[in-house]
């Protein structure tokens, strides 16, 4: 054994003065000129400091490997050093999470782990009894009953169990399976990883047709009941938020119209509905689509132009003599008549005095020239001239 570690050494030295020689050369010094001798020190001295950090590096390395898989099987893995109570299912299943590597488990009341290597959970929609979990890499489930494994981690993608239904992710296929594991609708609807999450809710669950363009609604048997026309379908609140070639619509979980399609789009909130209107305006609805407000107006001001006048400052000596110290004129501003009102964030509109909307809020900015004269702005920064009445100025 001692003349192989002598073999590996005399080997790793002969590299090592190879390089030396090498560098040596290449600075023009020789091995036995005082540079060469300096640099076969300073080199050798490095190198061999980094080898001990190498080696010492991947021992460390192994021997934690090593241990922590005989911890593991010997039933005394020590990782789970700092966990805490995450989640109580019953008074006989709970899940503790582990602050120092992210790994968590599952546990009865007499501290048995009946599930390991747990990165994530999520609990089922009411009504279901199987947990979706991670182990970090793959997707499975366990009842929360008692935590017996169910369906084996074995999916790169998979969703929170509704219904009675799960969606798991199979070779770029979305594909329902029921709380025995079994693949029970199988259509082909395509995985989009940009969907909010395939969940039923009432019945229905928004998928991809078969191309990923389009999204319908789906029953529990898998059959269409909306039918994959629509750009995104997304379960907002209490509602279907729907959208086709820039409009939307807002359906009910159970698919009764709320709002029909409109040039709009909507914020739910908790007790009414905002619709922003595709030239930028604002309407509020109540939550049985009812209109209960159109053109709402926010963050009204005052317009100032530049006028024809200017002053020059002045310091007063006495109570009745003055001098100029500053010869530069400074522009007197002063307010033009019509405000400017801002609907939706960042689009603004003109405004009369006496409150009155005289153009849209059809403008990203909105500038006056002159007491009656304002300049008005898209997004492009292409501008218009428009009166005080909001009349174009040609």
């Amino acid at each position: 054994m001692k003349k192989v570690i002598k073999a590996i050494w005399h080997g790793i030295k002969a590299v090592f003065t190879t390089i030396v020689d090498w560098v040596a050369t290449l600075l023009g010094m020789k091995e036995n000129s005082k540079y060469g001798r300096v640099l076969h020190c300073i080199v050798g001295t490095a190198f061999a400091i980094v080898l001990i950090l190498w080696v010492t590096g991947t021992l460390v390395s192994f021997c934690r490997s090593v241990y922590w898989n005989v911890a593991d099987l010997c039933g005394f893995d020590d990782r789970y050093s700092e966990v805490s109570l995450s989640e109580t299912f019953n008074d006989n299943l709970y899940y503790y999470e582990d602050y120092w590597s992210d790994k968590g488990y599952l546990t009865d009341s007499n501290g048995h782990k009946l599930l390991k290597h747990i990165s994530c959970i999520a609990k089922p929609m009411e009504g279901d009894s199987l947990v979706y979990f991670s182990d970090g890499d793959k997707r499975g489930y366990f009842h929360m009953r008692d935590g017996h494994l169910v369906v084996k981690p074995i999916y790169e993608h998979a969703w929170v169990f509704s219904n009675g239904l799960a969606a798991v992710e199979v070779k770029g296929k979305v594909k329902f399976i029921n709380s025995e594991g079994q693949v029970v609708i199988d259509r082909s609807f395509a995985y989009d990883e940009a969907d909010d999450g395939y969940v039923f809710h009432e019945g229905h669950c928004a998928v991809n047709d078969s191309t990923g363009k389009h999204m319908g609604l789906i029953d529990h048997s898998g059959n269409w009941v909306l039918p994959p026309i629509y750009n995104s379908i997304i379960p907002k609140d209490t509602f279907w938020l729907v959208s086709l070639k820039g409009q939307q619509s807002l359906l009910t979980f159970g698919l009764d119209t709320v709002i029909p399609m409109t040039d709009a789009s909507f914020e739910i909130g908790d007790t009414d509905i905002i619709a922003v209107f595709g030239n930028h305006s604002l309407g509020i609805y109540s939550k049985q689509g009812k209109l209960l407000e159109r053109n709402l107006v926010y963050n009204i001001e005052h317009l100032m132009y530049d006028t024809r006048e200017v002053r020059y400052a002045t310091h007063s000596i006495s109570d009745d003599e003055e001098y100029y110290v500053d010869s530069a004129p400074e522009q007197i501003r002063a307010i033009a008549t019509c405000l400017r009102y801002e609907a939706e964030n960042g689009w603004y509109g003109l405004m009369s005095p006496e409150g009155k909307q005289l153009t849209m809020p059809s403008y990203s900015r909105i500038t006056a020239v002159d007491k009656d004269l304002y300049l008005c702005e898209n997004s492009y920064g292409n501008g218009i001239l428009l009166n005080s009445k909001g009349v174009l100025i040609r």
